[in-house]
Parts: C-alpha cells; sequence; structure tokens
C-alpha cells in the first residue's frame, strides 16, 4: 500500500514539476519577445548616427563595471564588464595570452 501511495505522488510531483518548466519556457520567450521589441525600437530610432551621444550610450548600456587595476608582468591591464540593456553582457574572445593569464589568476586565487 505504501509503494503505491509514493507512485502517485511522484507522478503528480512530475506533472507539477513538468508544468513549472513548461511555464518557465513561456516566460523566457515572453520575457526574450518583450526585450527584442525594445531594442528593434532603439535600434530603428538610431538608423545613421554620425556621433556616439552619451543619451544614445545609456539607451543601450544597463551598467558598467570597472574592476581594480593589476599588474601582471610589468603591464597594467582593467577588467571592464559592460552590462546592457536586453541582452546582458556580452562575452567576446580575448587573445590566448589573456586568457592563460586568467587562468593562472584564478589557479592561484583558489
Amino acid at each position: 500500500m505504501f509503494k503505491s501511495v509514493r507512485r502517485v505522488r511522484s507522478g503528480t510531483e512530475r506533472t507539477d514539476i513538468k508544468g513549472n518548466i513548461e511555464q518557465q519556457k513561456v516566460d523566457t520567450y515572453e520575457q526574450n519577445k518583450s526585450d527584442f521589441d525594445r531594442l528593434s525600437a532603439i535600434l530603428c530610432k538610431y538608423v545613421g548616427i554620425t556621433e556616439l551621444t552619451p543619451t544614445i550610450v545609456n539607451e543601450f548600456v544597463k551598467k558598467i563595471v570597472a574592476h581594480a587595476p593589476e599588474k601582471i608582468g610589468g603591464k597594467h591591464f582593467q577588467k571592464v564588464n559592460i552590462i546592457f540593456n536586453f541582452v546582458g553582457e556580452i562575452h567576446l574572445p580575448t587573445d590566448p595570452q589573456t586568457e592563460q593569464k586568467e587562468t593562472n589568476k584564478q589557479e592561484k586565487t583558489a
């Protein structure tokens, strides 16, 4: 008897989990569509600009995070993260030498 109750409960939980996952997918789709629509409107607004003004930057950039400067091999480096409105942070590829320095730094702090 205990096993059958357990199976029913598990089936109900699976149904609830599947429903939650489907709802999350719908919510994510709707958020992405909304973000895309807002980004498209801003892009259309600034087609053909000849000068980048603070107002334009503020419409595209949500936040800029400047990390503490570091001295590596006699050169100064400073990591800067730019978080854009609608798309978040974009990770651009870096040169292999910089990637190796980041890996070495992370290994030293771990």
